[in-house]
Formats: structure tokens, C-alpha cells, sequence
């Protein structure tokens, strides 16, 4: 049982770096996806060859599987943090999960804008595997065990893998294969301004795995081996899977080495931010 309202004993850290996303949130994730227009997007999508539907209707499915999965399940993580007594980080996670309910209902308003349906048979095993298998398991683990190790792993798994390397990478195939035709003018403004959203989820993971690695450094390496050795594998499974037939190019002609590499790299820029935490650790161990 609670015994102390936090904002009135010792008052809310306006300088906390999850503070600072949660007035980030309020000021620029308000958009509503029911005021985009989609009229040239309906245009557009006539004049796309079967290939290019087929693509599109790939990265769009499987953004739904992801943007549900992941507003299904962070409330472990709101609950975990709500236990442990921090306000701050609460107070922005509040703003996460409705921002993930209105990336669900801005991939479903263009499917029904252009009259198509989205379909789970755009995901392959691994892809399933991730989102419908490891990410439940990995968040739920939260609800019975909340150690640091298993935030730690939560805090890597959703914002770090799922949304600092699935998201971003489906954003750059969203870029090199859409924006550079000039087309879909509804659903490209729908990823813009979903990217500003993730930025601050992705920040906030970030700052989530630096607090724990710096009071555990060990757990630095736990979680680089989660991303690369156990992760890893099923991410290049489902980016493989974006190939047309026995092709290694998509509809748009994008080259499913490249994607790989894209993905690659953004995990490898996120593990090195992490390792800085540890740097940071052991030099203040030496003085």
C-alpha cells in the first residue's frame, strides 16, 4: 500500500531527463492520424506494379504486427516502474503507450484509405518469433522477477531492438523506397512524425539501460550478447524475408544486403552508446 504522493513530498525533478521527454511528448505527440489526407495516396497506390504493392503491403503489415505488439505489452514496464517509485519515468510512460495505440490506428486508417487489408502472412517464422514469442515473454518476465538484469533486458529488447533496429530500419526502407519516388504524401507524414515518436522511446531505453549499466556494469555485457548472439539471428531472418521470390532485391529494388547492413549498423551505434555507460563507471571507480 502506497503511503506517499511523491510530487507533494519531495516534489517532480523538472530536470530529469525523463521529465524533459514527457514535455517533449505533450508538445509534439499530440498529432491525431485521422486529420492526414490520403487522397494522392489512393492515386498513387493505383499506379504502383504488383511488385511494388506486394512490398508495401509487407512493410505495412508487419508495421501493425509491431506498433500492436508493442502497445499490448509495455505495461509490465509501467507497472515495474510504478512499483520502484519513479515518478518521473512513469509520468512518461504514460505519453509512450498512447503513442503507440495511435501508430496502430495510423497504419490501419491508410490500408482501409487505400482499400487493402493487411495480413499476418507477410511474417515469416522469425518475424513471429520476435514480436508474438520474445517480446511478451521478455516484458512479462517484469511482472514476477523485476531485477535489474531483467529490465535491463526488457529496456533492450523493446526500445533498443525493436525500436532502435526493427523500427528504424523499417523507416529507411519507408525513405529509400517511398519518399525517393515522390509518392504517398499521407502515409510518409504518417512515418515522419512517427519517427519523432520513437526518437524519445529509443531515448528513453537508452537512458533506462546507461542508469542500470552504471550501477551494474556486468550487465553491459549481458545485454550486448541478448543483441548480437541471441537476437540477432531472427532480425536477419525477417529483414531476409522482405526478398521477392528467389530475388535479393524487394519490389522497390532495394537490396536486402543493404537492409541487412542498415540494421546492422543501427544496432552497433546503440551498443556503443551503451559501452560508453561502462566507461563512464569504471573511470568514476578510479577516482
Amino acid at each position: 500500500m502506497r503511503s506517499e504522493i511523491m510530487s507533494l513530498s519531495r516534489g517532480i525533478d523538472v530536470n530529469s531527463f525523463p521529465y524533459q521527454l514527457f514535455q517533449k511528448a505533450k508538445q509534439f505527440g499530440t498529432w491525431n492520424p485521422s486529420d492526414i489526407d490520403f487522397s494522392q495516396d489512393k492515386e498513387d497506390w493505383k499506379r504502383l506494379s504488383p511488385e511494388q504493392k506486394q512490398s508495401l503491403k509487407l512493410r505495412v503489415s508487419r508495421f501493425i504486427i509491431g506498433e500492436e505488439s508493442v502497445t499490448m505489452d509495455i505495461l509490465p514496464m509501467i507497472m515495474t516502474v510504478a512499483k520502484k517509485g519513479w515518478l518521473e519515468e512513469e509520468m512518461f510512460l504514460t505519453s509512450f503507450i498512447f503513442e503507440e495505440a495511435k501508430h496502430v490506428e495510423f497504419f490501419n486508417i491508410f490500408l482501409k484509405e487505400i482499400g487493402e487489408m493487411g495480413d499476418l502472412s507477410f511474417s515469416n517464422e522469425d518475424h513471429k518469433k520476435i514480436w508474438f514469442e520474445m517480446l511478451p515473454s521478455t516484458m512479462n518476465r517484469l511482472l514476477t522477477d523485476p531485477s535489474p538484469q531483467n529490465i535491463a533486458e526488457a529496456a533492450a529488447m523493446y526500445n533498443l531492438f525493436l525500436e532502435g533496429v526493427q523500427a528504424k530500419t523499417s523507416y529507411y526502407l519507408m525513405y529509400e523506397g517511398v519518399r525517393k519516388m515522390n509518392i504517398m504524401p499521407g502515409l510518409m507524414e504518417g512515418i515522419d512524425k512517427l519517427k519523432t515518436d520513437e526518437s524519445r522511446h529509443i531515448s528513453f531505453g537508452i537512458y533506462i539501460l546507461q542508469r542500470l549499466i552504471r550501477e551494474e556494469p556486468e550487465l553491459y555485457d549481458f545485454v550486448e550478447n541478448k543483441l548480437r548472439n541471441e537476437w540477432w539471428p531472427y532480425a536477419e531472418g525477417a529483414w531476409s524475408s522482405n526478398a521477392l521470390d528467389d530475388s535479393a532485391t524487394d519490389g522497390f529494388g532495394m537490396k536486402i544486403s543493404d537492409i541487412l547492413e542498415y540494421a546492422r549498423n543501427e544496432m552497433n551505434v546503440r551498443l556503443s552508446i551503451l559501452k560508453k555507460a561502462t566507461e563512464t563507471e569504471l573511470l568514476n571507480m578510479t577516482k
